[in-house]
Order: C-alpha cells, then sequence, then structure tokens
C-alpha cells in the first residue's frame, strides 16, 4: 500500500514538471447569450514554450483568425502561451464542447452553452367576438424556464378565476369576453433559468362587436323634381361600414344625383324621379365579421297635379252656367271647388240651393253648376288639386251681368230729399249694375221735362262714382225747382242695351208743427218738461226746441227763452229738459216751438208750471267707483243736486265710516264716523285719505245752502290689498280674562250642584231644596213624617174621615236611619 502511494506521487510529480493548460473563464460549463460575442482564454504553464490550440465541438482544430475558413470561431494567440478563443455573433450551432490542447499531451474543455435573447411575440390588435371565450396569445422564445405574468391597463390578472385563466403559458384566456375587456393588455416574461432575462409585450385587444342599426331608412313619399333623403345610423365595433344598394343589389355610389354623405349615415337622391321608385337598402358591416345588419326602405315617387288654366266667363243673371276643374298631368288628385278660401262639398251647396258641385269621371273632374245664375255670384272660384306629390289651382272669374237696378239698402238709407231756396242741395240714386251703368238726370217742371245732363246750365252738376251712385248737385232758386227728378242708368248686355229709371221727389222744407208739451217735475228752482217730437216736422231733422217761459216780477209779465239742443236720447217718443234758474214758489206759463235746419216752427199750447217752496238742495249723485284702485285712498266723485232749493250751494260736506257688510242695516258699524269734512261748492271730486287697505267703508255726502243741510247720497266701497291678520299676543291667544275663566267654572260647578240637589230633594226627600220647601212652602219636613208614621196617628182623607197611618218602620231602627242617602238632620232640614 505504501508502495503505492510512492508511485502514484513519483508519477505526478514527473507531469508537473511537464507543465499544464488553464480556461478562463474555467468552465466546465459557460452560458452566454446570443446578443454577445464570446472569449475564452487557453493559458499554458509549464518549462516549455507550448502554444495551445482549440478543438470545436466536432474535434476540428480552430482555425487561426483571418483565414477566411473560421465560420465565426477562430483563434489568435496574444503570445506563445496564450490561445484566445473568440466566437463573434453567437449562433445556435456554435454550442458545445470546446477543448484547449498542448503538443505535450495537456488538455482542459469548456461546455458552452448558448442562451437566444428572450423574445416576445403576439399581434396586436388582437380581435374576438363578443360574448365568446378569447385567447390572447404571447408566444416566448427562450430555452430557459419562464413565469409569466398579465396585466390589463394598470391591474395586475392574479391568478386564474371566472374572468381570466393563465394557467397556459402562451395565451391569456378571457371568459365570455364583453366590451369592457377592449383595451390594452400587458404581457411580461421572465426567465426562472439561464440568463435570468425578462420582457414584456403590449397587446391590444379589440372586442368585436356585431352591427346593429339603431336608426333605419324610413318609407319616403317624394314628389317628383324635389329631393329624398334616408338616414341610416349603426353600432358596433369598430364602427361599421354602411353601405347603399338597391333592391337589385346594385351598390349606389355619389353620383350627380345620388349623394351619400357622414361616412355613409346620409343617402340623397336628387331630382327626383318616377324611375327612383323601389327599396333602398342599407347593410352594415363590421370588420372581420361576417354578421351584417340590414334595413330597407321604400320610395315612392309623385308626381304633383297641374291644374287646367282658369278661364274668363261671361253670364246672364238667371241663365244657366258650368265651370270645370281637372288636371292635365300628375298622379290623380283630389279635386275641390272654392270660393273665399273655403270649400265647396260635393252636391247642392248648403247655402245655395241651385249651385251644385257633381264630380265626375271617377274623380278626375269637378264641375261647378249654376242651374240660375244670381249676380251675388260674381266673382272668383278656385279649383284645387292635391295629390301625395302636391298641390295646384288655377282661378276662373264668373262675371254676372244684369242690367241697372236701384240698390235699395244705399238708397233708402238716404230717406227723402227736402230742401229750401237758396239752400245747396245734391240728389243722389244708387246703381247696381253689371257691365257698369252709365247714367243721366231729367227734370220734369210742369209738363216740360228737360236733361240736366245735356244742358250747359251751370245751375245743375251731374257726376257718378266707381260704385255706382249718380248725383246731380244745385241750389235752387225758384219754387219750380221743387219737382221730380229722374236719374237713369243704362249699359249693353249682349248687343241689347238695358235701361232703368229711379224718380226722386224733391220738396220744400216747411215749419216744424207745434210739440205736445207737459210738465213732468217741479222744484224750488227749476221746472222739468216732457216734450213730444212734432209729426210733421217740416221735411227735415229737428235741431233744437225754443223754450219761452213767463211769470210776474214786481206787477209785471217778465218773458225768458232758452234754446235748447235737440237730444233724441230717450227710447220713448219724448225728451225732457230742464229749465233752471227760477224762483221758489212761483207760477211760470211755458211754451216751446221746434226748429228744423229750415224754420222755427209754430209754438205750442201754454202749459202752466209751479215751482216749490224753498228748502234745502236736493241730494248730490254719487258717481265714483264702489272699489278703490288704492290701498289707503278713495276717490269720491260726484254731480251737483238736481235744484238748489231756492237758494245758492254754500259747501259740500263728506262723512265716512267703517261698517260691515255682513249688517248691512246697522247705522254704524264696526267703528265710529269720521269728522265732518268741508269741500268747496266749486269741486266735484274729493280724495279721503289714510283708509285702511281690503276695508269695507261707507261715506255719505249733502250739500248745504242758506237754507240748511239738503239729502244725502251714499255709497259703500273698498280698498284695494289684502287684509293683515292681526298681531295676537300670547297670553291673550284664549280670548278670555283670567277671572272670567274662574267665573265661569265656579259658575258651572254651582249648576251641577243644584242639579244634584234638586235629584235629591225629588228621589230621596233630603238636600237644600227640600230644607226651603219644609220653610218657606210649608211643607212637612220627612223627619216628622216618618215619626208620624211610627207612632201611627190618624190622618184625615180627603172625605173628612180619619184614617190610621201604618208603621212602615221596622222595629229598633231610628228615624233618620230610615232616610236612604240623608244622614244629618238640621232643624228639621235632612242632609
Amino acid at each position: 500500500m505504501d508502495s503505492l502511494r510512492i508511485l502514484l506521487f513519483a508519477l505526478a510529480y514527473v507531469r508537473l514538471s511537464y507543465g499544464a493548460v488553464s480556461l478562463a473563464p474555467q468552465g466546465p460549463t459557460l452560458e452566454k447569450g446570443m446578443t454577445e460575442d464570446i472569449v475564452i482564454l487557453c493559458t499554458y504553464s509549464g518549462d516549455d514554450d507550448l502554444r495551445p490550440q482549440w478543438r470545436d465541438p466536432q474535434n476540428n482544430v480552430v482555425p487561426l483568425a483571418g483565414t477566411g475558413v473560421s465560420g465565426g470561431v477562430a483563434v489568435t494567440h496574444p503570445t506563445t502561451t496564450i490561445t484566445k478563443l473568440e466566437i463573434t455573433n453567437p449562433q445556435e450551432s456554435h454550442e458545445g464542447q470546446y477543448t484547449c490542447f498542448t503538443t505535450d499531451g495537456e488538455q482542459k474543455s469548456i461546455n458552452l452553452v448558448l442562451y437566444p435573447p428572450l423574445e416576445l411575440e403576439a399581434d396586436s390588435p388582437q380581435s374576438f367576438e363578443i360574448y365568446r371565450n378569447a385567447r390572447v396569445l404571447c408566444k416566448v422564445n427562450s430555452k430557459a424556464n419562464v413565469l409569466y405574468e398579465w396585466k390589463f391597463g394598470e391591474l395586475a390578472i392574479a391568478g386564474t378565476n371566472a374572468k381570466y385563466n393563465i394557467e397556459h403559458k402562451e395565451y391569456l384566456e378571457i371568459v365570455n369576453i364583453s366590451s369592457q375587456d377592449d383595451g390594452t393588455y400587458e404581457c411580461s416574461a421572465t426567465e426562472t433559468t439561464g440568463l435570468v432575462a425578462s420582457d414584456s409585450i403590449d397587446i391590444r385587444v379589440e372586442v368585436l362587436v356585431p352591427p346593429k342599426i339603431t336608426l333605419g331608412p324610413e318609407d319616403f313619399n317624394g314628389t317628383e323634381g324635389k329631393n329624398a333623403e334616408f338616414k341610416c345610423i349603426a353600432t358596433g365595433n369598430p364602427p361599421p361600414v354602411l353601405r347603399w344598394t338597391t333592391s337589385g343589389n346594385q351598390v349606389i355610389e355619389s353620383t350627380d344625383r345620388f349623394t351619400i354623405e357622414d361616412s355613409g349615415e346620409k343617402l340623397i337622391i336628387n331630382d327626383l324621379r318616377k324611375a327612383d321608385e323601389g327599396s333602398y337598402i342599407c347593410t352594415a358591416t363590421v370588420e372581420k365579421l361576417t354578421i351584417t345588419a340590414q334595413r330597407v326602405a321604400t320610395l315612392r315617387v309623385f308626381i304633383p297635379p297641374v291644374v287646367q288654366e282658369g278661364i274668363e266667363k261671361s253670364a246672364l243673371e238667371n241663365s244657366r252656367e258650368t265651370l270645370s276643374c281637372n288636371t292635365v298631368s300628375g298622379d290623380k288628385s283630389e279635386l275641390t271647388w272654392r270660393r273665399f278660401g273655403e270649400d265647396m262639398p260635393v252636391g247642392v251647396q248648403p247655402t245655395a240651393a241651385d249651385i251644385e258641385v257633381q264630380s265626375l269621371q271617377d274623380g278626375s273632374r269637378l264641375d261647378l253648376i249654376f242651374s240660375s245664375v244670381k249676380r251675388s255670384y260674381n266673382g272668383s272660384y278656385e279649383c284645387f288639386a292635391k295629390n301625395a306629390g302636391g298641390e295646384a289651382s288655377a282661378i276662373s272669374n264668373l262675371t254676372v251681368n244684369f242690367p241697372p237696378v236701384i240698390d235699395k239698402k244705399r238708397q233708402d238709407q238716404q230717406g227723402a230729399y227736402t230742401g229750401w231756396i237758396g239752400n245747396e242741395m245734391t240728389l243722389t240714386c244708387y246703381w247696381l249694375a253689371n257691365p257698369p251703368a252709365q247714367y243721366y238726370w231729367v227734370i220734369k217742371r210742369n209738363t216740360q221735362v228737360t236733361n240736366l245732363t245735356d244742358i250747359s246750365d251751370p245751375v245743375f252738376t251731374v257726376f257718378s262714382t266707381a260704385d255706382g251712385a249718380s248725383s246731380v248737385s244745385f241750389t235752387p232758386g225758384k219754387s219750380e225747382d221743387f219737382s221730380v227728378y229722374t236719374c237713369y242708368a243704362y249699359n249693353v248686355i249682349d248687343g241689347v242695351e238695358q235701361v232703368a229709371q229711379h224718380n226722386i221727389d224733391f220738396r220744400s222744407a216747411g215749419a216744424p208743427d207745434a210739440p205736445n208739451v207737459e210738465v213732468d217735475t217741479n222744484r224750488p228752482t227749476s221746472i222739468t218738461l216732457r216734450i213730444e217730437e212734432p209729426e210733421y216736422t217740416g221735411g227735415l231733422d229737428i235741431i233744437s226746441y225754443n223754450i219761452t217761459w213767463k211769470f210776474e216780477s214786481r206787477g209785471e209779465e217778465v218773458v225768458k227763452y232758452e234754446v235748447f239742443d235737440y237730444k233724441n236720447e230717450d227710447d220713448e217718443d219724448f225728451e225732457r229738459y230742464v229749465i233752471e234758474g227760477l224762483d221758489s214758489e212761483k207760477p211760470y206759463k211755458i211754451q216751446v216751438a221746434a226748429k228744423n235746419e229750415y224754420i222755427l216752427g209754430e209754438q205750442s199750447e201754454e202749459v202752466i208750471g209751479r215751482t216749490l217752496s224753498s228748502r234745502p238742495p236736493y241730494a248730490p249723485k254719487i258717481t265714483s267707483p264702489q272699489t278703490s284702485e288704492s290701498e289707503t285712498e278713495y276717490t269720491l266723485e260726484w254731480e251737483e243736486p238736481a235744484d238748489n232749493g231756492g237758494a245758492e250751494i254754500e259747501a259740500y260736506y263728506i262723512q265716512y265710516w267703517e261698517y260691515d257688510p255682513n249688517r248691512p242695516n246697522e247705522v254704524i258699524e264696526n267703528g265710529d264716523k269720521s269728522s265732518v269734512q268741508k269741500v268747496d261748492k266749486v269741486y266735484r271730486k274729493h280724495i279721503i285719505p289714510e283708509l285702511e287697505k281690503a276695508t269695507d267703508y261707507k261715506v255719505e255726502i249733502w250739500a248745504s245752502s242758506t237754507l240748511g243741510d239738503g239729502n244725502r247720497d251714499i255709497i259703500a266701497f273698498k280698498t284695494a290689498g289684502k287684509k293683515n291678520l292681526p298681531t295676537v299676543k300670547p297670553a291673550e291667544s284664549v280670548g278670555l280674562e283670567k277671572g272670567t275663566i274662574i267665573g265661569i267654572v265656579i259658575a258651572a260647578f254651582l249648576i251641577v250642584l243644584i242639579v244634584v240637589d234638586i235629584s235629591c230633594c225629588i228621589v230621596n226627600d233630603c238636600g237644600m231644596t227640600m230644607c226651603l220647601c219644609v220653610h218657606c212652602c210649608g211643607r212637612q219636613a220627612p223627619g216628622t213624617k216618618a215619626t208620624e208614621v211610627e207612632l201611627g196617628e190618624e190622618k184625615e182623607n180627603g172625605t173628612g174621615k180619619k184614617t190610621l197611618v201604618d208603621e212602615t218602620n221596622s222595629p229598633g231602627k231610628s228615624t233618620n236611619q230610615q232616610a236612604n242617602s240623608c244622614d244629618v238632620t238640621v232643624n228639621g232640614c235632612v242632609f
């Protein structure tokens, strides 16, 4: 055993004496990435200068650099004992065992393991149809073991759950993918062996949503020559592509007549034609999906009507005429006749039995038939046509010709013509005629007829107006001018002259008859007359009455008169007129004469009026309203009294007060009267200040003279606004004084006590009431009665006989004990 050890030691010594090789890096395994060049040094250590060499994994000697046959693997000799192995642009084929050796048999090997760079490969975007399971692919190129990690935005996906499955290394599975899953995902990989490299990549996940048309094109009725527009809006992801086609599957492109706008959402067809009718289909598609959405709309093109041109038609009055309404082109239309903007229904017209609308040729023609033309039918008639494409109309004019006739409405308003010498007069005839008439005037004086239109007499002027009025104007100068004037009107219809005439009797005015006069009312300083208009007014309107009155003054007769304008106000046949400023207690002789525009008539019979004795003024008449526009003021207005009573009014007096409308008959309600306010006699208005808002008042006014205060006029009024609720102190909110409450309680107690006492008296013969009955009324005390009964005393009955009263008390019991509810007896009274 020892000799063996010696031998091995000797062999080792001998070997060390020859030399050795070393590697840097030492090995035995060298792991490198393919992204960097590799250098391995081999150093020979020994007595001799031996240059090391290298063999590749195929056991070939690695050539020197620069020989051109290295294949990326070559050696260099920095020194005589060091050899450098260089591998440039490492490839997978360069992997294996490299051995450094010397000629003396020394060698050392190193195993080269190459790792390609860590790479993640993934398509982006990756698209998946909604509501399906999606697998987001992320492939890793690595020989090492790799740890995968996934993120959605900033959210790390931790492990497998109901939404995500990350057990498989090459993809992320998203269960039932939805629109919320659309976005960017980060795929990360980290090598857990080898070089321990890491990398990440962003993957855009696109959730494909099938197209859905949310606003589809609708059926459209268009008019020829106009435009049609269809809209189609769709949703989906990515945004759908819209395409328009016809029912023949012909794709519609933008042309001069077809316009596609807003990425296909709008289709416009310009200048519609009948040939454009049909179906138009909007198809929505989403890229990468075969599912499409469609919506169909139907286009109908209508041709608007063209109505036959209207006509001008002349017709004789009472003749039969027809106007026709029909179309010359366009789709079938609904026809209507109109007048004054109102439709004329088919059939006999409700307001004119001789006008009928008839529908002919299956509604394609509408006749307006006048069975007997009236002059009121003269005018325009509208033929109106309407269909789905539009509407059109034409105007026909019916001219009704008729001979001249007097327009009675205007002529009657004119009334009779009356005049007098020297007063200018115009006589007028009002005509209706078509064609418009021409006019002339003649006058018949005795037997002589004179054409006033032809003569050059400047006294007469003949003129006419376009509305059919013909007039002659003149100033009568002699009695012969008051005569019959005839106006003529003529026109030509169908070549025949039509003539008509109208007579006007121009009369001379006269004096009015005397009116009928009565005394209506007597007052201290005035007399009111009732005057009836004369039966004959002289042919003219009454314009005034001259009233004359006579009275005695200091033994002489005094005559006064006054002209009163004609009122014509009352509905009766008479008017009232007041003579004022008279003396009191005096008779007056009164006569009245009527006056027209020409002359004053004769006086009436004399009537006697007697003024009353002097007295205070009559009441003024309040004219102001019963409501005030102000919350704090009221404007009182009045008229002066009908009579001052025989003395001049010196002043007016006003007094007002607050009152309750619910008690209108009380003299003064809810307050005292105000102080009397004096107002100067010249005023007819007074403002009452400092009133409460929304409050009812009464106000009265009277006039005063030297004869005293006159009668009063009174009115109720209310101020504007809303009533303020009164503020009540908390202690007073009950509305009763404390003492009052105590008194009510005591009274209630006494009433209850009396009721109970009376009940005791009636039921049990006891109490205060029974005591009063015994002492004041002579009633027998209940104790005495009990005693008498107990002793069996005899009592007289109503017959004079004595009756023994039975004992009712039980033996051994006292009288007091027999009283049911009374225990104490005082002076014969039981309590």
